[in-house]
């Protein structure tokens, strides 16, 4: 099989992590930031629980000894990314629901016990407990990759579409742009592969890369991002250097999500920002320079994503203070993702 292998020492064992099949905690790589690769920002205690999680799922995938290809969830988590699983947190249950036929009892829990991989044709399936084998006509060797233990999974493009039909939406948003934080791949190249292949779900990944953007710090700056704009918010900059403003060490300061013409920001607030007392210092003092340029910057918690309801007072707050600044009468709507994804809407022309 003509396949691309990973990892230089072709060694793994139980005592070491899988270093060369987990980009996320390696050196920053200047060909990768040189082609638009990886984000600097960073966060340990996610990026440490991702690299525990995939050295388990390779001390499985090792002793299962498959001869196949790994794909879905057992792919993302072999190349050390978020999974639908993951994301599935109560916050998201009330997400646009994964399509299924109608009468069709939902497998999703045995699904993500069990290690998923793909065969070419329907005859290569054969009944197993503990394994889901998929069939994708279009599979070609140039799809795979082999990681340095010998393991075989999809490569991350190909990893990414074979969830289309089981993610969520919003899932398929957040792992596209993890793929581009971690290093896997771009934006540009999902859309590539997206258009060169046939596979199931094609429409949901158009709609996925239309909504995606590059340069979010992490999922929760993602779905806060995403369920503020299904709302009907103009378009957030990401990561925004505000005009300005600076920490003592002349670092510019930034804001999670900012609307510049609005002088409105938004700061999500994971549990490092409570418990680490630098970092809340950190906070207090970059909030205190922000409101003395003249921005009002929110600080998000998981409690506002938590129910539809929790996201509507959210998005309230911040259409009432762009409306101190129009004059129009503040108000939210609902849009479907396809609507979101459209070129036309208002924010995203251009």
């Amino acid at each position: 099989m003509g396949i691309t292998t990973f990892g230089a020492n072709g060694e793994y064992t139980d005592d070491e992590y899988p270093w060369d099949a987990v980009p996320v905690d390696a050196p920053m790589d200047e060909g990768l930031v040189q082609r638009g690769y990886g984000n600097q920002r960073s966060y340990p205690m996610l990026r440490a629980n991702l690299r525990e999680r995939t050295a388990q799922m390779m001390r499985r995938c090792r002793d299962a000894n498959l001869p196949y290809v790994y794909c879905k969830s057992t792919a993302l988590r072999l190349l050390g990314v978020e999974t639908p699983e993951d994301l599935a947190v109560p916050g998201n249950a009330w997400d646009n629901a994964v399509p299924r036929k109608p009468g069709r009892k939902s497998k999703r829990t045995s699904n993500a016990e069990a290690l998923h991989v793909v065969v070419r044709t329907a005859a290569e399936r054969h009944a197993s407990s503990d394994v889901r084998m998929h069939v994708w006509n279009g599979l070609t060797d140039d799809c795979v990759q082999q990681l340095a233990n010998g393991i075989c999974c999809l490569k991350p493009a190909a990893a990414w579409t074979s969830i289309a039909m089981d993610a969520t939406m919003l899932q398929l948003v957040q792992i596209a742009e993890s793929m581009e934080r971690y290093g896997l791949a771009t934006l540009d190249e999902l859309r590539t592969f997206v258009e060169a292949r046939r596979f199931h779900g094609k429409h949901r990944c158009r709609i996925a890369l239309a909504i995606a953007e590059p340069g979010s710090a992490s999922v929760k700056e993602t779905e806060l991002r995403v369920r503020l704009e299904l709302r009907g918010l103009p378009e957030f900059a990401i990561n925004f250097a505000v005009p300005g403003a600076a920490y003592d060490s002349r670092a510019e300061q930034t804001v999670d999500l900012a609307i510049e013409r609005y002088r409105v920001g938004l700061e999500y607030q994971g549990d490092q920002h409570r418990s680490d007392y630098r970092q809340y210092r950190r906070d207090r003092d970059k909030l205190g320079a922000l409101a003395a340029l003249g921005w009002q910057v929110l600080e998000v918690t998981q409690q506002d994503l938590n129910s539809e309801e929790a996201v509507d007072r959210l998005a309230m707050r911040v259409m009432c203070i762009i409306a101190r600044h129009t004059g129009e009468q503040p108000r939210i709507m609902r849009l479907t993702y396809a609507r979101l994804a459209d070129p036309r809407r208002a924010g995203r022309e251009g």
